[in-house]
């Protein structure tokens, strides 16, 4: 760290489990005005924050388990054989990992940094606090010399807290989360981590490779992948007291290929009027209208190293699974930031920004 900085407190240094942000109100974390713009938008957007609540979490995990969903996987398999050499590249370091879930896939890289190193502090950032304490009692009864501290809220705030975290830190992001993000999104995540964390941190991603739509669109058209997508609407139903009618929508899963992207959306079986009663906001939906509910990207890794260069996180090393078509990607913060023009990833080829429907 350098020299001049004030001292920093660890989080959850006094106490083997710690769970903050939980005065953090709600309405700050899911946000009406930003749902409101993005379904008055065209096309009409959801953000995929709305798939996490306790339903939607538990529909993911049984997601993971489908057999034609890679995903959880191959990351897995990746953190099975690499971890240790994670551990040994980045050396001690104070873990924080970006929408933990239930952190299942994590415990491989606490066990290889406690392996390594000794007793290991991890703070996990996620909107869902029963996921948190969930995933807290499950790592605590396996590694009791961990040091756990929850942090509830979305990557921003969660990373303002975790930035207080003294020493080195890896930040994680697995699940291929930041597939998920429009390009906006990214770079305002990357310039944060940049800002936020200091020169030498680490910071580990999960991302999945672009690949024949026959694959993508499997993994995405299960049985669970319907009913997660479907189960946001009962999400803004018991939030927003809406009238969302899951019976009038049917899942619509496919491959953007001129994106590199895997979209998701729910298409209304029927004209009908939506309302959402604590925003005091409605709107008509067409027979055949979409609901964009998440895009997942699907990205060249040359591309993708690109833009983190740009946001001063160099590339160190990747590692993928025996199929390659899954890819953990390690970058460390280096000092400055290139000036540099706003851009996309979209298969090989660099692109001006587009702006998320979230605004």
């Amino acid at each position: 760290m350098p020299q001049g900085r004030p001292t920093k407190h660890k989080l959850g240094e006094r106490k083997k489990r710690t769970i903050i942000g939980a005065d953090l109100p709600e309405t700050e974390i899911f946000r009406g005005d930003v749902l409101i713009r993005s379904l008055s938008g065209s096309p009409r957007s959801i953000g995929c924050m709305y798939y996490y609540d306790d339903t939607g979490s538990a529909l993911f995990e049984r997601l993971c388990q489908e057999e034609s969903y890679y995903l959880f996987r191959a990351e897995k398999e990746i953190l099975a054989h690499h971890a240790i050499s994670i551990a040994e590249i980045t050396g001690p370091v104070s873990l924080v990992e970006l929408g933990a879930g239930n952190a299942q896939k994590t415990t491989l890289l606490i066990d290889a940094y406690m392996e390594n190193h000794g007793s290991t502090s991890y703070a996990a950032i996620d909107i869902n606090r029963s996921i948190l304490e969930k995933a807290a009692e499950n790592l605590l009864s396996m590694t009791p010399d961990l040091h756990f501290t929850g942090i509830i809220g979305v990557y921003q705030t969660g990373l303002e807290q975790a930035a207080t975290v003294t020493g080195q830190k890896l930040l994680v992001c697995l699940g291929a989360s930041l597939g998920n993000m429009y390009d906006d999104e990214l770079h305002g995540l990357l310039d944060s981590v940049h800002s936020l964390f200091s020169v030498g941190d680490y910071f580990l991603v999960g991302i999945d490779l672009d690949k024949s739509s026959d694959i993508l669109e499997e993994a995405y058209n299960n049985q669970s992948a319907i009913l997660t997508n479907l189960c946001v609407l009962q999400h803004l139903n018991w939030r927003f007291d809406g009238n969302f009618n899951v019976f009038q929508f049917r899942h619509v899963a496919f491959h953007n290929k001129s994106l590199s992207r895997m979209e998701a959306h729910l298409e209304a079986t029927q004209a009908q009027f939506i309302n959402l009663g604590k925003l005091e906001f409605s709107f008509f939906l067409e027979k055949g209208e979409r609901i964009r509910t998440e895009i997942m990207r699907k990205v060249n890794l040359n591309t993708f190293n690109e833009i983190f260069i740009k946001h001063g996180l160099n590339p160190v090393h990747h590692w993928t699974d025996s199929e390659q078509r899954y890819a953990a990607c390690l970058f460390q913060i280096v000092g400055g930031q290139d000036n540099y023009q706003s851009v996309s990833f979209v298969g090989n080829t660099m692109v001006d920004e587009s702006k998320s429907p979230q605004g």
